[in-house]
């Protein structure tokens, strides 16, 4: 509970962000016992980080006209948080359902038990004067209060030593992003560890009459804050992970066929789909190859294999007069460049409705379909001087024909 306030309001806010990242997913499965107690992790860590900053403490404290009542609060919620991630460490080791939920319930059980002793023994003892960020050594030697302390502390220590216990045992067993996830929780607990030992030592110091009241104050306010950051990084990666790398995979692409995208998106006239901010890029670039494909469709009876043969032309003699890439990438390069040609010019005559010969729709709509194809096209359809000169050139024609 110590600390400056930054110190805890910023992993508050990243634990909080990582909750709303994975409430889309939580969605219809909250029977799943992975799915309740990952969520709680992420939302009782982020409001136990904002409830510990000295100025929430002041705050609350403030508001109940009790002294020292964020004291117990954050400590609730510190054993909240204990039995959360022995509940999910319960799920994550699987077994028969009933089992399952009575270890998980025989866990709840316990950790309530200690909440309750937490509120009553805080209720018994006389705390009068309002300490924002040494509660724990100040009242280190009055009655009751220290043994409120003390069973938070020690709890909290069991479910830390329980969790890295069994994080290490599973490390060498699992791989990829679960065996990651592991490795951030253990990190995490080893300075969650560090930080009880930190507070152990500064109590201990006050009952044979030392000061060390530094350890509390200065040395464990980032050692818990970045602990809790790292085991709820831990404990959300598994099911974070992967659907974040297929978003950010998703977001790439789109970017990269946004050019293709944006010359055919109007031949879908009011069927176009439109992007809200929270649409996810996933959907983004759903609904943008539909755009594309559709919009090749469109263009399919007025695709001309002599406005393709011409960019084809050009775009060898432009690459023989360089020197460097291999003969096979200058061709495919030129195939390229002569589709995203011949697209541009239908789309200008769709619009006018001149119908043109020789065309070869079956064959764009099998390079469209490759996703790695339809980056290149989108490529060239925004930056190859040839796509443009032939773009212009239909153009001029549809205002001749007019």
């Amino acid at each position: 509970m110590n600390g400056g306030g930054l110190v805890f309001y910023v992993p508050g806010a990243i634990l909080l962000i990582a909750v709303v990242v994975k409430l889309p997913s939580m969605r219809g499965r909250w029977r799943d016992p992975v799915i309740v107690p990952s969520g709680a992790i992420l939302l009782i860590g982020s409001a136990v980080c904002v409830l510990s900053a000295p100025p929430t403490i002041t705050a609350v404290n403030a508001f109940t006209g009790i002294s020292n009542f964020s004291g117990p609060l954050v400590y609730c919620g510190m054993s909240a948080l204990s039995a959360s991630y022995l509940v999910l460490m319960i799920a994550w080791r699987g077994g028969p359902i009933p089992g399952l939920r009575r270890r998980m319930l025989q866990v709840i059980a316990l950790y309530a038990l200690v909440i309750t002793g937490i509120v009553v023994l805080f209720g018994l003892a006389e705390a009068p004067v309002e300490r924002t960020r040494d509660l724990d050594t100040y009242y280190a030697n009055t009655p009751y209060m220290r043994e409120m302390i003390l069973l938070y502390l020690v709890f909290h220590t069991l479910a830390t030593v329980i969790l890295t216990c069994m994080c290490l045992g599973w490390l060498r067993m699992v791989t990829g992003i679960t065996r990651t996830g592991l490795a951030f929780i253990v990190v995490g607990s080893c300075f969650d560890l560090a930080y009880q030992a930190v507070k152990y030592t500064s109590m201990a110091a006050r009952w044979t009459g030392h000061d060390w009241d530094f350890l509390s104050t200065d040395v464990s306010p980032p050692l818990v804050a970045l602990a809790g950051v790292l085991v709820a990084t831990g404990f959300a990666l598994p099911r974070l992970g992967p659907p974040l790398a297929d978003n950010v995979r998703a977001w790439n692409r789109y970017r990269l066929q946004k050019p293709l995208w944006a010359e055919l998106r109007e031949l879908r006239g009011s069927a176009t789909a439109e992007f809200r901010w929270w649409t996810s890029p996933v959907v983004r670039l759903t609904q943008q190859e539909i755009t594309i494909l559709d919009g090749v469709l469109a263009c399919g009876p007025y695709l001309d294999m002599d406005i393709r043969d011409a960019a084809y032309a050009e775009a060898l003699r432009q690459s023989a007069a360089r020197s460097g890439p291999a003969r096979q990438t200058v061709l495919e390069d030129a195939r390229v460049v002569a589709d995203a040609a011949m697209l541009a010019a239908a789309r200008i005559h769709v619009t006018a409705r001149h119908n043109t010969y020789r065309t070869a729709e079956a064959g764009l709509l099998k390079t469209v379909e490759r996703s790695h194809t339809r980056v290149r096209l989108a490529r060239a359809i925004g930056t190859s001087p040839i796509v443009a000169a032939a773009r212009r050139r239909a153009a001029l024609q549809d205002v001749r024909q007019e």
